[in-house]
């Protein structure tokens, strides 16, 4: 039996194929700094708010006394239009500058966001009402420095499992090492993290990986014979062969990392069509695992 699972194991390797998408998926926003990343946001300063120092940042490209002119935007006859003025450079005019700020923002745990990587800034936006609309969240991203945020998702997955491992019964059932094409369909709910990894001049990278657990139910065909009939009541007595179809239902889980995948299932396969309940194997459990690259 250990030899045939370590076969079983290996061969899987090359065999399980995935084609996956993913559903609401979301990412948690922790209340607290991650990797000493703190969250963040924009503001608008009014002139009168600086400091004395942030004034003088702010005024030291304008001149007292001078003309300047300014583009504003105009509504006229119910279009937009850019229309240019000219200002006198006075204390009046400096009380119209505004300057805009990043500020650390504490908000509670957020178990519902999306998320977006955009230069060398990560945007969040909060799937939550009680928090602006129109407000953008962001971590400052430092060049070289990872940031890992939770995930959570329904994952969909479309999975061969070539390879399967039938375990001894009672009665003088033996175990059994199978091949075969298969299709199978695997959903389950996905728990996994995101790694951003942020390179001056290079972009972000992003690597994900999760753990999926689930259920999957496909279809595959067997060859009656009667080697593999000959504990039923009505065994196949000659050299003959019938196929009868398959379903199957299993339970188990996946992990990935990117595009490849590692999965494990413990399921049954049902015998389809008129005297197929004669299959030794028919309800009787299976061990199935496999490895994958997701092309798509």
């Amino acid at each position: 039996m250990k030899t045939n699972v370590l076969i079983l194991f290996l061969l899987g390797w090359a065999g399980m194929v995935f084609g996956q998408e993913e559903f609401k998926k979301h990412y948690i926003i922790p209340s607290y700094p991650i990797y000493d990343y703190t969250l963040k946001k924009e503001v608008i300063v009014k002139y009168d708010q600086l400091s004395e120092s942030e004034k003088k940042e702010l005024i030291k490209d304008y001149e007292i006394g001078t003309k300047i002119k300014l583009i504003q935007k105009e509504n006229i006859s119910g279009k937009e239009v850019d229309v240019v003025r000219e200002v006198d450079v006075n204390e009046d005019f400096f009380k119209t500058l505004t300057k805009t700020q990043t500020v650390d923002v504490k908000l509670e745990g957020i178990t519902n966001a999306m998320v977006a990587a955009s230069k060398d800034r990560l945007i969040v936006n909060p799937f939550l009402s009680r928090y602006n609309k129109d407000t953008v969240y962001f971590y400052k991203l430092e060049n070289r420095r990872t940031i890992r945020l939770k995930t959570r998702s329904w994952t969909v997955n479309g999975i061969t499992v070539p390879f399967k491992y039938r375990f001894k019964g009672k009665n003088g059932l033996k175990e059994d090492f199978s091949t075969g094409i298969n299709g199978n369909l695997f959903v389950g709910y996905s728990i996994g993290k995101t790694a951003y990894l942020y390179q001056k001049e290079v972009g972000i990278r992003e690597n994900t990986w999760k753990v999926t657990g689930g259920i999957l139910l496909g279809a595959s065909s067997v060859k009656l014979n009667k080697t593999n009939t000959d504990l039923s009541d009505s065994p196949i007595l000659d050299d003959s062969e019938f196929t009868k179809g398959l379903g199957s239902i299993a339970i188990g889980f996946t992990y990935s990392y990117n595009s490849i995948n590692l999965g494990a299932f413990l399921g049954f396969d049902y015998a389809i069509g008129q005297d197929a309940e004669i299959w030794n194997h028919n309800k009787k459990p299976w061990l199935g695992i496999g490895f994958g690259y997701k092309i798509f």
